[in-house]
């Protein structure tokens, strides 16, 4: 596949204009201009008019288009693949709640089966774990029936047939009894992410140097940031070895605190997430999460008590946001791109448009409408010709 006459971010995350490039299988081959056609029957797209993005990365999703990553439904995973592919979303980690273990264990396999299916959307970049370590206390919509303090024995029985990697993200509350030796035990095989919490700095402190460098939706289910005691928060914001992310959907985050952490984080350390439920893609009503009612109006997720639960959001919309409130156009693609990849550790695989990582790409035009995504070489959507991958509808 040849993409020709096209714009690009390229690997500073600037745009070079009037670009060839080539993919040969699930990578980029060639990026330049007057290369030549080999072989000489390859396809050819004339992308003129086009700019081609590397793709988004979520690393927080639990569901979309009335389909739940606990549901444990191998049809409903591709169903969401397919409507993340839409939004320019190619690499995605499908999240679970706390669920009983039994339901953790369909869950597993599940996604073992949809992960061999192949590309269907979005492709998954194994499983996250909301729960079950987490604090009952700032479980929000999470059942706490199924909390449980870290421990080895949890993650070793569900993952006795399945391999390591099946789960890459384990959210966690530093607080829990036994969490920082947790974290210190399997930092080597898991992305620890700090989450659910009402720790003091100096907890989050010790969870930091013991391997948690990733602030689950920063702000949301955690104390504030006090000016005597700056919490999960004060301990992320100041750190530079650690990452953040951020639901930016104007809603979960006030847009002047949005600003401000923005500005303390900087280009680097910001890691856009949309936390999306079930409900994202649909329209207003009442929707299921972890077996409790939640209702969502003017696509706002409400537990009945005012507050929010998950969003109905999704990156590229974040996106916009992003660029609406005066975010520079290179810090809003690598807070949607790299900085994710870095988060999982693939960032020499993806995340950016450069030789020798995945054809994960999104066309978009000037208006940046997504026009067409690439997930690892597969032409996945195609706004022109209504290519969809799954049950998703027309954007």
């Amino acid at each position: 596949m040849r993409l020709e006459h096209v714009d690009l971010m390229g690997s500073d995350f600037q745009i070079q204009s009037d670009m060839t490039l080539e993919m040969n299988g699930e990578k980029i081959s060639a990026i330049g201009r007057d290369i030549p056609l080999v072989p000489a029957d390859a396809e050819v797209m004339d992308l003129q008019g086009l700019t081609l993005y590397p793709g988004f990365i979520d690393l927080h999703v639990h569901g979309a288009m009335n389909e739940d990553t606990s549901d444990a439904n191998v049809g409903g995973l591709r169903t969401i693949a397919a409507y993340l592919a839409s939004k320019g979303v190619t690499t995605f980690c499908p999240t679970t709640m706390m669920i009983s273990r039994e339901a953790m264990g369909h869950v597993f396999m599940a996604a073992e089966v949809f992960a061999e299916q192949g590309i269907c959307g979005a492709r998954m970049e194994g499983l996250r774990l909301e729960g079950p370590f987490l604090s009952e206390e700032k479980c929000g919509a999470q059942n706490t029936e199924y909390a449980e303090w870290p421990n080895e024995d949890y993650l070793q029985e569900l993952l006795k047939n399945y391999p390591e990697n099946l789960v890459r993200i384990i959210d966690i509350s530093p607080e829990l009894p036994g969490a920082i030796e947790f974290i210190e035990a399997l930092k080597d095989k898991y992305i620890f992410s700090v989450a659910h919490t009402a720790a003091t700095y100096d907890q989050t402190r010790r969870a930091i140097q013991a391997g948690a460098r990733n602030a689950t939706h920063l702000f949301n289910a955690m104390n504030p940031l006090g000016h005597h005691e700056p919490g999960a928060v004060g301990a992320f914001l100041s750190d530079p070895k650690t990452t953040c992310e951020l639901i930016c959907d104007g809603k979960h985050v006030h847009p002047v605190v949005l600003n401000l952490a923005l500005k303390l984080l900087g280009e680097d350390r910001t890691v856009v997430v949309s936390d999306s439920m079930r409900a994202a893609g649909m329209p207003d009503g009442e929707y299921d999460l972890g077996g409790r009612k939640i209702q969502v109006r003017s696509g706002t997720t409400d537990m009945g008590d005012g507050r929010m639960a998950g969003s109905t959001t999704n990156i590229y919309v974040e996106f916009l946001n992003l660029l609406r409130i005066g975010v520079p156009l290179p810090f809003a693609i690598k807070a949607c791109s790299l900085n994710p990849a870095k988060v999982l550790k693939i960032d020499h695989l993806t995340g950016s448009i450069e030789v020798d990582k995945y054809a994960d790409l999104i066309a978009m035009d000037s208006r940046f409408r997504i026009c067409k995504v690439w997930v690892r070489g597969v032409l996945v959507y195609d706004s022109e010709k209504s290519l969809h991958v799954g049950k998703v509808p027309a954007q």
